[in-house]
């Protein structure tokens, strides 16, 4: 059944709370997270006038807006928002359980009452989703809730009995919902279905997957698909997944990589795939997550999770789909990424003033033999090495499908592992797949041949084993075409990422050298202009493979910006990454709005310094909203402060402006205060003139008054 879901082990929770939610708020008007009659008729009319008949159209975020909307609202309608957030939220994945929590007990305090955060409702397992809806999903909230709010005032325009009939009968419910006009196609129309119906429909979000599912696992022909309805396209699925649980009772998920491989190979690019409508959800996810670049940096300020960034980045490269499943879930994320680097497919190295070309590519070590003398050989620098292990990637790359109908699942050095029709796995070793490339390469036989099974009458001496060459004869033609014939479409090389954090405090034209012409994409191996040097100490030719991404970090604040060269921003695609206040919108400390704070001292940073030394966000994330102020005092001693004097070079006036000292009328406020200095006492009596200058010093009361920080604000 549907409910099958290995990726996701909170998936029965949250199919028992959208059960709940069924039979408390759609069957009956009562409240999922109270006790009141929250969605009745007349309560959803009023959450109707204010949402669709007052749109607000300003740039702001979606909660934002949301709030003005209902900022003079009854209690119940702010209430019913908040519930129907908390509806939406049940599925999407690519949302984390925390922001899901925040938004819904946001909402529910407008209402005037506070909503307990340890409410079982919003319960971490329980809100942590059960697929992704896509970043489409995010980008048009506001479009989700307002066809949500019409299909459910549909609903409760029908009678109690008719109503109970409908949301019992799967199909029936289908047909329905897919009828509720809206401009666009929404996510909800699949998302709902498979929250009440678990047992009939899939957990998928997006039209185009389900197309590709139908097409490539279900073998439904493109014109045929063409002229289904979304809810035969429905049924189609329905069917499809009891033929295959027939040979897999245990359960069947589409998501899984044994079926995505065979609907949606994970590859470098989304060419291939049919034109997508511009401003549509679909065309949307595709232009998020299309072929990242083979070279890039991310710039910007200390603290703007430029580092943090490259996890996601490398992922988005390596394994595009499970990064899509599992966007907004850090710790799956940080899991995978884990798993690729003990792979192999992913190395991080971080540059510093001592770093140099033998580092990187390769130089002479010293070895003390077991006499005691002194041996000088060439070793591997980082990249060299990694480049090395790149060329020993599999030649048929797993989740190939051939057209017997077997999928390559592992490839080895010596063993390239078949998954069969009928769901077990057979061994093909390599020794008897390159021999056999080998008499094809020689012509002494054609793929013909060994089809036919007459390999052993065209080469009487060949020593290969007759069992197997001739019990496998279609899969081995499917092989052999694969890495022999020319112009066949063959898969793309396995991609690897090495990460260079800090890649502008490394004297980069001293550690790259020559291979800084290698790194253009037009120069990889296989490219149109590929090119190839001879390295300087093993004097071996050397090229960089097309597969190698390179992300870098660069801290704007740095001083050895002035090192990065023409050459390299030249080659790399330049990503800035800035100050995101909006992550800490609604973290406050003792009344003082932390996003507004952080907002603040950055805009009169860019005004006394530049843009390149503002305050990043990742300073402040461990803040979480309570009434007393210890945390972020610490944060001010500890870093902000510390920060400030760097980059002033202990400016105090400077740094005075920035913390609105200057304006703040209690001096009790005021951060950085004047020392009184006595001269007399400091040097005694002196014919000569003491140079004096101000003396100033850190104001220890200030970072304990709540009024200091809001006064920053001003």
């Amino acid at each position: 059944m549907s409910r099958y879901n290995p990726g996701h082990p909170n998936t029965s929770a949250t199919l028992s709370a959208a059960a709940d939610w069924r039979d408390r708020c759609l069957l009956e008007d009562r409240s999922i997270l109270s006790d009141e009659p929250l969605w009745a008729t007349e309560v959803l009319g009023e959450v109707d006038e204010r949402f669709n008949g007052h749109p607000d159209t300003g740039k702001d975020r979606f909660q934002t807006k949301l709030k003005r909307q209902f900022s003079d609202g009854s209690p119940h309608a702010c209430k019913l928002v908040a519930e129907m957030l908390w509806a939406m939220n049940l599925f999407p994945s690519n949302i984390g359980p925390d922001a899901k929590r925040v938004a819904i007990v946001d909402a529910w305090s407008w209402s005037g009452q506070k909503l307990p955060q340890d409410h079982p409702m919003l319960d971490r397992s329980l809100l942590k989703g059960i697929g992704s809806a896509g970043p489409g999903f995010l980008a048009h909230r506001p479009r989700e809730l307002r066809f949500f709010i019409n299909a459910t005032r549909n609903l409760k325009a029908i009678g109690g009995g008719e109503r109970r009939i409908l949301l019992s009968e799967p199909w029936t419910f289908a047909q329905w919902l897919d009828a509720v006009p809206d401009d666009g196609y929404r996510q909800l129309k699949h998302i709902l279905p498979y929250l009440l119906f678990p047992n009939d429909f899939e957990r998928i979000a997006s039209p185009g997957d389900i197309q590709r599912i139908l097409l490539g696992v279900g073998h439904i022909g493109k014109d045929q698909l063409k002229q289904m309805s979304k809810v035969e396209k429905d049924k189609a699925l329905y069917q499809l997944r009891g033929t295959l649980e027939k040979s897999r009772p245990d359960g069947v998920d589409f998501y899984e990589p044994i079926y995505r491989r065979v609907w949606d190979p994970e590859e470098p690019s989304i060419e291939g795939k049919e034109p997508l409508e511009p401003g549509t959800d679909k065309a949307d996810d595709a232009l998020s997550y299309a072929q990242q670049p083979l070279n890039q940096i991310l710039y910007g300020p200390p603290g703007t999770g430029k580092t943090y960034k490259t996890v996601e980045r490398a992922l988005q490269i390596l394994v595009p789909a499970f990064f899509k499943e599992n966007e907004g879930d850090r710790e799956a994320l940080k899991g995978r990424f884990d798993e690729l680097v003990e792979a192999g497919r992913i190395r991080f190295v971080t540059f510093h003033q001592s770093f140099s070309y033998e580092d990187f590519v390769e130089g002479l070590r010293a070895e003390v033999r077991q006499d005691g003398s002194i041996n000088y050989c060439v070793a591997e620098g980082v990249l060299k090495s990694f480049c090395k292990s790149m060329a020993r990637r599999p030649r048929i790359a797993p989740g190939t499908c051939f057209a017997s109908g077997y999928i390559v699942t592992r490839s080895t050095e010596e063993i390239l592992w078949l998954e069969k029709p009928n769901g077990s796995n057979l061994p093909m070793p390599w020794a008897i797949i390159d021999e056999l490339n080998r008499l094809l390469t020689a012509g002494a036989i054609t793929l013909a041949d060994v089809r036919e099974k007459s390999v052993f009458s065209r080469v009487p001496d060949c020593r290969l084993e007759k069992f197997i060459v001739n019990g496998y004869p279609n899969i081995l033609a499917h092989i052999l075409e694969t890495i022999t014939v020319p112009g066949k479409k063959r898969n793309p090389p396995e991609s690897h990422v090495l990460i260079i954090d800090e890649i502008n405090r490394g004297n980069v034209s001293k550690i790259f050298g020559e291979l800084i012409t290698l790194i253009e994409p037009s120069k990889r191996a296989g490219a149109s202009e590929a090119l190839t040097t001879v390295l300087p100490y093993s004097k071996q030719l050397f090229s960089l493979p097309i597969g190698l991404h390179i992300i870098g970090t660069m801290n704007t604040a740095d001083r050895s910006l002035t090192g990065i060269d023409i050459a390299l921003r030249r080659r790399f695609v330049f990503e800035e990454i800035e100050p995101d206040p909006g992550i800490l919108e609604g973290v406050e400390i003792a009344g003082i709005d932390i996003a507004k704070l952080l907002d603040t001292m950055n805009a009169r940073i860019e005004a006394l310094l530049d843009r390149d030394h503002r305050l990043g966000h990742a300073y402040f994330l461990g803040i979480s909203a309570a009434d007393d102020i210890a945390q972020l005092r610490q944060v001010f001693t500890t870093q902000v402060i510390p920060l400030l004097q760097e980059y002033f070079f202990d400016d105090w006036q400077r740094i005075r402006l920035v913390l609105n000292d200057h304006r703040k009328e209690e001096p009790a406020d005021r951060f950085v205060v004047e020392r009184d200095e006595n001269i007399e006492q400091l040097f005694g009596h002196c014919d000569l003139e003491v140079p004096t200058s101000k003396a100033w010093r850190i104001n220890v009361e200030a970072l304990e008054r709540p009024s200091a920080y809001l006064s920053i604000i001003g």
